[in-house]
C-alpha cells in the first residue's frame, strides 16, 4: 500500500525542484530547507513497547524504527531532494523514569539510512552534555539531529575541521527535564559561503498541563519566551554565528499565532518570517503539518515551521503529504504522525 504513497510523492517533485546551481543569484545561496518529526521514539509498534520505552502508551502506532521505517523515512527526504532537513524525535537521553530510551538506537538506523542516499549527519554532542552553569548531565531534550545534501554542503570547512555547532540550553532544563535546541554552521561547498541552520522542537504542553517537574505553566508563553532566546542566542550572543544567514526550521508544537504566546509571534518581533507566509507558490497548503495518524490525513494550521530573516526571497513551501488515501491504517500508510515541510529559500550571503 505505500507503492501508491510513493508515486504519488513522485508527482510533486518536479513542481517544487531546486533551481540548478547556475541559476543562483550571485551573493546568494539557494537552498531547500525542511523540517521533519519523525516520531521515532514517540510512534512505536505496541502498547506494551510504548510503555516500556517512553513511560506512556503511544498515541500513534506505526511499524518498528529500526526495522524499516526510518528507511522510509529517509527515501522520502531524498525523493522531495531536500538540502538540509531538520528532524526531530531521533529518540531520547535515558531518564530516571525512562530507562529504555536510548538516542543511538533511533539515530543510528536513520542516520545509515541517510548516508545511503547522498546525505550526512551535522553534529549534534548530545552525550556526554552538562548544563553550562548547574552542570548536570542531560537527561532528555536530545533527538534533533540536522542532516545534509554531502554533495552540495559540508558542516566542515576547507581544510577538513569541523565548523561551529552546539547546543542551546533553555531556561526550563532541570536534572529531570532538559530542552534543548542544536545549530550548526553549513558551508555550500560550490561558493564555500557558510550560513546556519537551528533545530527547534519547542514544548508539547498545553496551558493548564504539568511538566515531570511538577510545574504547571502557561505553556504558549513558554514557547514564546523559548522561540526569543533561541533567536537572540544564534542572531546575536554566539560570535560564530552572528552575522551569517540563519534558518530556523522545526517543531514549534503550536499553530497559534497569538501576540506573546506563540512562536511565530516570536520570530514575527525578531524580525523573522514563516516561510509559509511570503513563499511565491505553495502545494498542499490546506493540509495540517501534524497528521495525529490520521487517515485521511486532516487540513488545518501548522505547527511544523520553517522561519527565514524577513525579506529573504521563498521561492517555493510544501507539505509532502504521507499519503494521499483516504481510508486505511496509520501502519500501513504512514511513516510518522507529521509530514515533512519544507521551502525554497534563497539566504542572502
Amino acid at each position: 500500500m505505500r507503492i501508491l504513497s510513493v508515486l504519488l510523492g513522485l508527482a510533486l517533485v518536479p513542481l517544487l525542484a531546486p533551481a540548478p546551481a547556475a541559476q543562483a543569484h550571485p551573493g546568494t545561496i539557494d537552498v531547500r530547507v525542511g523540517t521533519y518529526n519523525v516520531c521515532g521514539h514517540g510512534c512505536l509498534p505496541t502498547k506494551a513497547i510504548c510503555e516500556a520505552t517512553i513511560g506512556r502508551d503511544c498515541a500513534t502506532k506505526l511499524p518498528s524504527w529500526a526495522e524499516g521505517r526510518a528507511d522510509d523515512v529517509a527515501e522520502r527526504v531524498a525523493r522531495h531532494h531536500l538540502g538540509v532537513v531538520a528532524t526531530q524525535e531521533i529518540g531520547n537521553n535515558p531518564t530516571p523514569t525512562q530507562t529504555g530510551v536510548d538516542v543511538e538506537s533511533f539515530r543510528a538506523p536513520l542516520t545509515r539510512a541517510m548516508q545511503r542516499r547522498g546525505y550526512a549527519e551535522a553534529p549534534a554532542d548530545y552525550a556526554g552534555t552538562r548544563h553550562p552553569v548547574q552542570g548536570y548531565p542531560l537527561r532528555s531534550g536530545a533527538g534533533r539531529y540536522t542532516y545534509y545534501d554531502a554533495k552540495r554542503y559540508s558542516h566542515r570547512d576547507e581544510r577538513g575541521r569541523d565548523l561551529p555547532h552546539d547546543l542551546l540550553w533553555l531556561p526550563d532544563s532541570t536534572p529531570i527535564y532538559g530542552k534543548t535546541m542544536t545549530w550548526n554552521v553549513l558551508r555550500e561547498r560550490r561558493t564555500g559561503a557558510r550560513f546556519v541552520v537551528v533545530d527547534l522542537h519547542l514544548e508539547y504542553r498545553k496551558n493548564g498541563a504539568t511538566d515531570p517537574n511538577g510545574r504547571t505553566k502557561d505553556w504558549d508563553r513558554v514557547r514564546y519566551d523559548d522561540a526569543t532566546r533561541t533567536i537572540a542566542h544564534v542572531t546575536r550572543d554566539e560570535p560564530a554565528t552572528r552575522g551569517l544567514p540563519v534558518v530556523f526550521a522545526g517543531d514549534m508544537n503550536s499553530a497559534s499565532t497569538a501576540d506573546g504566546a506563540s512562536a511565530v509571534d516570536a520570530f514575527a518581533d525578531a524580525g523573522f518570517d514563516d516561510a509559509e507566509a511570503v513563499a511565491r507558490r505553495h502545494r498542499h497548503r490546506e493540509l495540517a503539518s501534524f497528521n495525529g495518524g490520521t487517515v485521511p490525513l486532516p487540513e488545518g494550521g501548522k505547527i511544523d515551521h520553517v522561519f527565514v530573516e524577513r525579506g529573504t526571497v521563498v521561492r517555493a513551501w510544501a507539505v509532502v503529504p504521507e499519503t494521499r488515501r483516504t481510508s486505511g491504517t496509520a501502519w500501513e500508510l504512514l511513516d510518522s504522525d507529521h509530514n515533512l515541510v519544507h521551502a525554497d529559500v534563497r539566504l542572502r550571503r
